[in-house]
């Protein structure tokens, strides 16, 4: 039996009665009280409340993009109004660390207790943590702005699975589509749109977190009128509210808070912040290397009745495997988004416009991957080998951008908005798998292990390009540099004048080095460039082996076809009515399966 068939054991009924009673429609919908007779039913899919839930979570995926990724790609901008301050990187090492964490413990508390308030909560934390950082005089206080809406992250990053689980199984990809193309404008174009809000005077970088401020808003109003999804008392039909947080897993809850953090916060400080032999990168990933080992041991063998992380869903080999394929792809993606902007601004442009538009190739290819994969995925079944071929692509696309210098615009371009379509179906078929192939009651436990680790791994590439970039780009400089005065004619005494006017990089510093004209001048930059290309190249042939890994995996994933019938996870209820909330004797019967 695959483990597939195990695992759908798992949360279904498989009793005789329950296959022999066909539904009463062709192609209806059979679940324990979830008021839905058939597939059909246009006043539901139709009504307020649904189409309301689904547009509040449009908004608060809007939100995450709008309130994180686009002050960060001003960074630089927001320091030199309000700073400089040389904390202004703990902005986004602050998301990252605070995120990663909720994303697990917000996926599986509400599994249990329900999820409306999880997401209105959110949603006000975002909402305040923006206005904070919009009226901050300083950068301290939009580090602590981004606290609070790095809160919110971690329930704003399951975006994805609050789709999927409100529409049947087989439309799960065209939901995950239909998100994706709600956040085109943000996760596509909010490069973009950051640096023209700074572009433009009477704006600035503040209306970054004023556009949150609106979004949120309107998230959270919708939410509250819309959003009712099972509440704790349809879910928990036998234990009290006292008795469930009783047996919530409070020792899994600290292994893996006190884990992760000190895990990412040890390979983000390793990206430049501290040597990598110091005490200060070597400590945390040791330490939280070891309490996240702890962590699983103490899920497998501690008798716990609710586990943070079900142990049950690592031993589903096509969930494992599309867990590492997703982690693994977005290793490779890092790359580009890492690289991409730094060479737009050293080969390209310097116009802030233009580099806030070629940055949005990566962003808006991912969003049009996940778009196209959705109408093809069951046509062309075999999910092992479009994970494969999706995966070859991702690896060969990213290695080709080695070969991008000055002249290789039009080819930076291709390769970018073709990568990024890559990670997008990857990304988009991963997500939705392993919210398939899990009980249906364990959905936000799949997602947010799945997230928190895409987290982690994403870390840990930017850790590793960033070492590999800047301990090679040095050496590349002095080398190809030096070569390129020396031939040119200039003095060898004024090499350290010209390395130290390059590290200033004007035109007028280069212009004062002893012995400097125009020949020389054309040289140094030739040689400072072909330094650059050649750091890049390195970098970007390191992701062929994260490829690799991704391509293998791949073939680990079994047929899902089985489970794209019209299972429904969650229905929306008006206040006072009760919702779907499947357990582990109900099951959503497809005519076609009967």
């Amino acid at each position: 039996m695959s483990q597939e068939k195990v695992s759908q054991a798992d949360h279904i009924d498989n009793t005789s009665a329950a296959m022999s009673t066909p539904p009463a429609d062709t192609g209806s919908l059979s679940a324990v009280d979830d008021g839905l007779e058939h597939e059909g039913n246009v006043v539901y899919w139709k009504s307020f409340p649904f189409l309301g839930s689904l547009l509040a979570i449009m908004l608060m995926a809007n939100s995450l993009f709008i309130g994180y990724s686009m002050p960060v790609n001003v960074l630089s901008v927001i320091d030199a109004d309000i700073g400089p301050s040389p904390n202004i990187y703990l902005v986004s090492m602050t998301f990252t660390l605070v995120s990663g964490v909720m994303l697990l413990i917000v996926g599986r508390l509400s599994d249990i207790v329900g999820r409306r308030y999880f997401m209105i909560v959110a949603q006000v934390f975002s909402l305040v943590g923006s206005i904070i950082s919009a009226r901050a005089n300083t950068v301290n206080v939009v580090i602590a702005g981004t606290v609070l809406s790095a809160f919110a992250g971690g329930a704003q990053q399951l975006y994805p699975m609050l789709v999927q689980e409100l529409v049947p199984n087989k439309y799960r990809l065209y939901g995950q589509a239909a998100i994706t193309f709600s956040v085109l404008p943000t996760i596509g174009f909010g490069t973009a749109i950051a640096r023209a809000f700074v572009a433009n005077e009477n704006m600035g970088w503040r209306w970054c977190y004023y556009l949150n401020v609106i979004v949120s808003g309107l998230s959270i109003v919708l939410l509250a009128l819309c959003y009712f999804p099972p509440t704790f008392h349809m879910i928990n039909k036998e234990l009290t509210t006292m008795q469930e947080l009783r047996q919530l897993d409070y020792g899994g809850l600290f292994l893996y808070s006190a884990g992760l953090v000190l895990l990412l916060l040890g390979f983000t400080w390793g990206q430049g912040t501290y040597p990598w032999s110091s005490a200060h990168v070597i400590a945390p990933i040791v330490v939280g290397a070891v309490l996240v080992a702890v962590f699983f041991l103490y899920q497998i063998y501690m008798p716990l009745k609710q586990p943070l992380m079900p142990i049950k869903l690592l031993k589903i080999q096509t969930f494992s495997a599309v867990v590492i394929v997703g982690c693994v792809g977005q290793m490779v993606y890092y790359a580009l988004n890492l690289l991409w902007p730094i060479i737009i601004t050293t080969f390209l442009t310097t116009d802030n416009i233009k580099i806030g538009l070629m940055s949005s190739t990566t962003g808006a290819g991912l969003a049009v991957g996940e778009i196209i994969i959705a109408p093809i995925f069951k046509l062309l079944g075999h999910p092992n080998y479009q994970l494969a071929a999706w995966s070859v692509a991702l690896t060969v696309l990213t290695a080709l951008m080695a070969l991008v210098d000055q002249n290789g615009q039009t080819l930076s371009l291709c390769l970018t908005l073709f990568g990024g379509i890559c990670v997008g179906v990857v990304e988009a078929v991963t997500i939705v798998i392993s919210g398939l192939v899990v009980p249906p009651e364990d959905i936000g436990a799949s997602q947010g292990f799945y997230t928190s680790m895409r987290a982690v791994t994403g870390t840990i590439a930017l850790s590793i390009y960033v070492s590999v970039y800047s301990a090679r780009l040095p050496v590349f400089v002095n080398q190809d540099v030096t070569a390129a005065a020396a031939s040119s004619g200039l003095p060898t005494s004024s090499l350290p004048q010209l390395f130290t006017a390059l590290t200033n990089g004007t035109t007028a510093a280069l212009d004062a080095v002893p012995g400097m004209n125009s020949t020389i001048l054309e040289a140094v930059t030739d040689g400072n460039l072909l330094a650059y290309h050649m750091a890049f190249k390195i970098v970007f042939l390191s992701t062929i082996s994260f490829g690799g890994i991704a391509i293998i995996a791949s073939f680990f994933v079994q047929d899902v076809s089985k489970f794209m019938n019209n299972f429904v996870n969650k229905t929306i209820h008006r206040r006072g009515e009760e919702g779907q909330a499947p357990r582990h004797n109900e099951k959503v019967v497809d005519s076609e399966e009967v």
